[in-house]
């Protein structure tokens, strides 16, 4: 789940609701707290978030969880993040079952998509690159008449 989008959820509700010393006295965590709860630098206790919704009358499964298409992308994330885990472990494990030439050519694969990458973003950000790499094959293909 995305920290600062749930962090900028709550901040909203106990600014809704007054300042941060008067909710704190109504719920009983303090305004220190609180302040760090809204910026992001402390992640609250579930109860903590209860409180916060009983107080400030804002629903609890928005300030914990936000909107469905925001607990839908934090799934995506999660699962390609784990996706990715799982291949760099995949990877750095089965390199010692690698000849030498195997993995000088892995290094070079590596080096290639590093450089691509890199290069790609600059272009982006010159404002030469529109389409994205996926594009890429679809682009290149030459049509036979």
């Amino acid at each position: 789940m995305s920290n600062n989008n749930r962090a900028d959820r709550l901040k909203a509700a106990m600014l809704e609701y007054g300042t941060y010393e008067e909710l704190a006295d109504k719920i009983g965590i303090s305004s220190r707290t609180l302040v760090r709860i809204a910026t992001g630098r402390t992640e609250p206790k579930f109860t903590d978030v209860l409180k916060i919704s009983e107080v400030t009358g804002v629903d609890l499964i928005w300030l914990a969880y936000g909107t469905e298409e925001d607990i839908i992308a934090d799934g995506t994330d999660n699962n390609l993040a784990d996706e990715v885990a799982k291949a760099h472990n995949y990877v750095i494990w089965n390199l010692r079952y690698l000849d030498a030439q195997d993995i000088i050519a892995v290094g070079r694969q590596v080096m290639a998509l590093n450089s691509m990458s890199y290069h790609t973003k600059q272009m982006r950000e010159a404002g030469f690159v529109s389409a994205k790499i996926e594009d890429l094959p679809g682009l290149l293909s030459v049509e036979k008449k």
